[in-house]
C-alpha cells in the first residue's frame, strides 16, 4: 500500500492525515483515494463536507426540528469517515470523544447519530490538515466551566441524599470546588 502511495506522490499528505486522531494508514489511504490531496477546489470545509455527504441536515419548520437524512455523497468516503469516527471517539482527552459522548447522552444512548455528528468535525480537521500542509494541532477536551462544575456537585449531592447518604461539606471544600 505504501509503495502505491509513494508512486502516486501522495506520501506527504498520507503522513499528514495520520496525525489526525482516529485516522490510521488504511483510513488515510482510503480518504486520499476518494478526495485527493488538493483542497483548492473546495472554498471551505463546509463545501467539502457537503460534497462528501456528511454535512448536518437542516430540516426546521415553525421552530421545530424534524428528522432528516444526510445528503447523498461519496458513500465510500462516508463509510471510511464513520470508521475513523469510531476510532476518534475512543481517544483519550480528545474533543471528538467528548462530542461523541455528549451526543450519545442526548440521543437516548444511540451511538449512530453521534457518529454521524462526529464525521463532519473529523472531515473539517482533514480539510485543514490537507489545505495547510501542517500536521494536526491537537484540540483537547475542554475543562468544565465553573458553573457547570457547581451544578454537577449539587446534582450529585442531591442524588446521594435521595439514596440516604448524608454528606457533610466544609466551607473550604466548597470554596475549592468553586475555584476550579
Amino acid at each position: 500500500m505504501q509503495a502505491k502511495i509513494q508512486q502516486a506522490g501522495l506520501e506527504p499528505a498520507w503522513e499528514l492525515l495520520q496525525s489526525v486522531p482516529g485516522i490510521q494508514p488504511r483510513g488515510a489511504a482510503s480518504i486520499l483515494a476518494q478526495t485527493g490531496a488538493d483542497m483548492k477546489q473546495f472554498p471551505s470545509s463546509k463545501y467539502f463536507s457537503s460534497w462528501a455527504g456528511v454535512c448536518p441536515g437542516h430540516n426546521r419548520s415553525a421552530g421545530n426540528n424534524h428528522r432528516s437524512r444526510t445528503p447523498g455523497g461519496n458513500p465510500w468516503l462516508g463509510s471510511t469517515l464513520t470508521e475513523c469516527a469510531w476510532a476518534a471517539a475512543a481517544i483519550k482527552n480528545s474533543y471528538l470523544k467528548e462530542k461523541f459522548w455528549r451526543i450519545v447522552g442526548r440521543s437516548a444512548g444511540q451511538k449512530a447519530p453521534a457518529l454521524v455528528a462526529v464525521a463532519p468535525s473529523l472531515l473539517g480537521e482533514i480539510y485543514e490538515v490537507l489545505r495547510t500542509g501542517q500536521p494536526y494541532q491537537g484540540r483537547h477536551a475542554s475543562r468544565l466551566p465553573a458553573l457547570q462544575k457547581q451544578r454537577l456537585i449539587r446534582h450529585r449531592l442531591r442524588r446521594l441524599g435521595k439514596l440516604g447518604v448524608t454528606v457533610r461539606c466544609n466551607s473550604s471544600a466548597v470554596a475549592r470546588a468553586k475555584e476550579t
